[in-house]
């Protein structure tokens, strides 16, 4: 039997719990949601209908070898940790020392296709170089699985936009020959020198413009920028999303992937999406609420349905922070409430899951579900069901 998951949590009590990003705060108590909540091999009948795309997973180097500034990578790392034990079950959690590591690429090909119902991800690599030397999820390790399971993967390669133009364009140089399919990027970092916070934004025409013109004229047609996770108000700018509208204008050939969009400043992101339809939602982050609060993950989907359009809403699910299996499971299995004012149909579903990510990239679904049928994670599916939630990890 699937798992159906739905919550009486109070967000703000399971934020105050996590701690922002970097506090370093762990988890006292687990959600009931998640403690209950179940696992099996058999496919959801859904994941049989709906070609599912993971619009950002990670493959994370946690280990303590790579931490540049200690204290900020470590703070960092436990608030990631934080959210792993909030969003697994007890029977799957891994303990701090399994997951304080460095994932290896091929063991997250398995937990993402042989372990949910994941049939695509997005791999973003990530530009943390201020905390993590390799930037936290390597660029060598995104060129490695996109060039080794490309009917797989697709890439995201990461883009430091703090270093000087001539090494930012030799890198894009490097990370679109190496095959990549977008660009990532960081608005800010603590300065290595100085231990202070830097920024910079998006609609920066001295800084990142040059850039954005030289990615789209090397064939980039996809920028991803991490916003709304830190995001507190004027001091934060670079992490709010206003130097959104005059990028999307200036450059309306690309699309902005709006990452961890629906985190916060639900109606802000409507009426940008709204007034520039080349900026998609990547609900990194918030695809997790319904493991602990179904309510706010209610209010989000009520402003994004009703005022977004939603052929721009994309699933991402952190993985492998979390195991992709529950968050599959809760939006196969989510309706809204009876009084919504709008119908989720599973021809809605789909678009998020995948099809939507699928019309960007230009990918044919009927034809890559035949390309991926014969593979080693489809075979072993096909003949075993899924594999337990990190098994390896765990053994």
């Amino acid at each position: 039997m699937t798992s159906s998951i739905s919550s009486g949590v109070d967000r703000r009590t399971v934020l105050q719990t996590l701690g922002a990003m970097g506090a370093g705060a762990t988890v006292g108590k687990i959600s009931p949601v998640v403690a209950r909540a179940g696992w099996s091999s058999a496919p959801h009948p859904m994941a049989q209908r709906i070609f599912v795309i993971d619009g950002v997973s990670h493959c994370y180097n946690h280990a303590a070898y790579n931490r540049r500034i200690k204290r900020a990578s470590v703070n960092s790392i436990n608030t990631t940790y934080s959210f792993h034990k909030a969003c697994t079950p007890d029977a799957y959690r891994l303990t701090y020392e399994q997951w304080e590591r460095d994932w290896q690429a091929d063991e997250v090909m398995d937990i993402m296709f042989l372990e949910s119902h994941t049939d695509m991800m997005i791999m973003h690599s990530v530009p943390m170089f201020d905390l993590h030397y390799d930037g936290l999820v390597s660029n060598e390790k995104g060129a490695y699985l996109k060039g080794n399971f490309p009917d797989r993967v697709l890439w995201y390669g990461a883009l430091d936009l703090f270093d000087p133009y001539d090494a930012v364009i030799a890198k894009a140089d490097q990370l679109i020959d190496q095959g990549a399919d977008g660009i990532k990027f960081y608005p800010t970092r603590i300065n290595f020198e100085t231990r202070e916070p830097e920024s910079w934004l998006m609609d920066d025409e001295k800084l990142a413009f040059p850039v954005f013109d030289r990615l789209q004229s090397r064939g980039v047609k996809h920028l991803a920028v991490h916003k709304l996770v830190g995001h507190v108000g004027p001091k934060t700018a670079a992490l709010g999303i206003d130097d959104l509208y005059k990028a999307a204008e200036a450059f309306p050939g690309l699309t902005f992937h709006l990452v961890h969009a629906g985190w916060q400043n639900f109606e802000e992101t409507a009426a940008l999406m709204s007034a520039r339809e080349n900026i998609t939602a990547v609900m990194e982050g918030p695809m997790l609420f319904p493991l602990f609060d179904m309510d706010a993950f209610n209010k989000m989907m009520n402003v994004f349905m009703t005022q977004v359009d939603t052929d721009r809403l994309i699933y991402a699910s952190t993985a492998v922070n979390q195991h992709p299996y529950w968050i599959i499971n809760a939006f196969f299995d989510y309706q809204p409430p009876e009084d919504a004012p709008y119908a989720l149909t599973e021809e809605s579903k789909a678009k998020i899951m995948g099809a939507n990510l699928a019309r960007y990239h230009d990918i044919d679904i009927a034809a890559q579900r035949q390309k991926i049928d014969g593979d080693k994670w489809s075979r072993a599916k096909a003949e075993n069901g899924l594999r337990e939630p990190y098994a390896m990890q765990r053994a």
